[in-house]
């Protein structure tokens, strides 16, 4: 069985952002930091832990810009490392599954994700064959859900207990958000027509 083809990596500007595929050079102390932060991870329900440069190198190099996507965000004035995305693709439904870390909290509160997500969404949707993007935060993630609301992204039900807690494995809610294609043009539109 032969991995698939490696796609076109992810090269984009915002205002604040770099927005890139990561690569294996990639891996840093400033990413392994995050992995034992539990206010980094907390949210994501993912536990604190040690990451080689090595085991982070090889994490970046298995995603393929096709199906699987890491995308750095990089402030642009000192070009540092201040998060990641990983979207996953299903090519046979045209949806793809966002998610996202900003790794350095003095980034917290200022608009990374969605400057830097409206940028993926225009790609993903005008220039990679998406159809609908997709978020599923857990409900005590609160800033996940006031972004994905502050984006205009449709709240499309409740997963009641859909994960259990790294922590004290307990059940947890999780939302899962949607958009439209079509949707986000209009969103785009509006948000255009009110700068004007």
């Amino acid at each position: 069985m032969t991995a698939p083809p490696k796609g076109r990596p992810i090269l984009l500007e915002t205002e604040r952002f770099a927005l890139r595929s990561l690569k294996p050079s990639d891996a840093s102390e400033r990413w392994q930091n995050w992995a034992k932060d539990p206010e980094v991870m907390g949210p994501l329900n993912a536990r604190t832990r040690e990451m080689s440069r090595e085991y982070l190198a090889n994490y970046a190099s298995s995603f393929d810009n096709n199906n699987r996507y890491l995308i750095g965000i990089f402030e642009k004035a000192k070009g540092l490392h201040i998060g990641f995305f990983i979207v996953e693709v299903d090519h046979a439904h045209r949806v793809a599954t966002f998610n996202v870390v900003v790794g350095d909290k003095t980034w917290w509160g200022k608009a990374v994700v969605n400057e830097a997500r409206a940028a993926l969404l225009d790609e993903f949707f005008d220039k990679r064959g998406i159809e609908k993007a997709c978020g599923v935060p857990l409900t005590r993630n609160f800033p996940a859900v006031l972004n994905y609301k502050a984006q205009g992204w449709r709240h499309e039900g409740t997963l009641h207990g859909q994960r259990l807690s790294s922590a004290d494995g307990s059940r947890l809610d999780q939302y899962q958000f949607g958009l439209l294609r079509d949707e986000w043009h209009r969103i785009r539109t509006r948000g255009r027509n009110d700068e004007a």
